[in-house]
């Protein structure tokens, strides 16, 4: 589910957006809120949202001055303000739509169809390129594991399984080591597809090269290099058959 911020410096704007996103918007996730630019950009930086809801006109910085501290914006911007001075300003920073205050349902319900759309599709533009990347260079890649203070960047290879905490992710190592991701655990699926990695549960994706055995008592579950038993979960046997030629 994608997830989303709003940045307001009135409380009580952020609570009515919140309230009509879950009454009206409920495919996507509120992750957070910040009530000036500076609480902003740390939110951003922090939990890696797919759409932010930002006023422009906020005590000190502005939202625009936001925008400025981010070179390649990975999110997608709605604006929400009262000032409608703002809108050609708006334009210039690629907003994919900007709502007036009081925010009027029809007019957010749009303007979500078209943030979650661009979305989708740079998600589906992400997914070709790692394809091609892996069918080019045909050689495993490292991918991003962000956190509150760091990035690092891991081979895949070295990656047994991932487990899903929440909103956020544990990246476990052939080395016993373990990370915690600021990313949730199906942007890992969407990356590692191609690397042959299986979701073999709704919290778990697993590196089908560690695979040692299939336990079946006490339930379905994954025996892995090192000793871990990851779950199988009833819809997702099949799939995990065909993908090991289980037989």
């Amino acid at each position: 589910m994608p997830a989303a911020v709003i940045i307001d410096d009135e409380p009580n704007n952020i609570e009515n957006l919140s309230l009509l996103l879950a009454n009206y918007c409920p495919q996507i996730s509120i992750i957070g809120h910040a009530g000036n630019a500076d609480e902003g950009v740390r939110l951003i930086k922090n939990s890696h949202p797919d759409l932010v809801f930002l006023d422009i006109q906020m005590p000190g910085k502005t939202g625009l001055d936001l925008l400025k501290t981010f070179t390649r914006p990975s999110f997608e911007v709605i604006f929400v303000t009262a000032f409608d001075q703002y809108a050609i300003q708006a334009i210039r920073f690629s907003a994919i739509d900007y709502l007036l205050k009081p925010v009027h349902i029809d007019e957010l319900i749009q303007a979500v169809d078209k943030a979650l759309a661009h979305i989708e599709t740079k998600k589906q533009n992400e997914r070709l390129e790692n394809l091609l990347q892996l069918l080019e260079n045909k050689s495993l890649p490292k991918i991003a594991v962000p956190s509150k203070k760091e990035t690092l960047f891991i081979d895949v290879a070295a990656i047994l399984f991932c487990e899903a905490s929440n909103n956020y992710t544990f990246i476990h190592l052939t080395n016993g080591q373990k990370h915690l991701s600021s990313k949730p655990i199906f942007e890992y699926e969407e990356l590692l597809q191609y690397h042959g990695f299986l979701r073999s549960h709704q919290s778990y994706i697993v590196n089908r090269a560690y695979i040692q055995s299939w336990i079946r008592e006490g339930g379905d579950r994954l025996l892995l290099t090192g000793g871990a038993a990851i779950p199988v979960s009833r819809n997702k046997k099949e799939t995990i058959k065909k993908a090991i030629a289980f037989k």
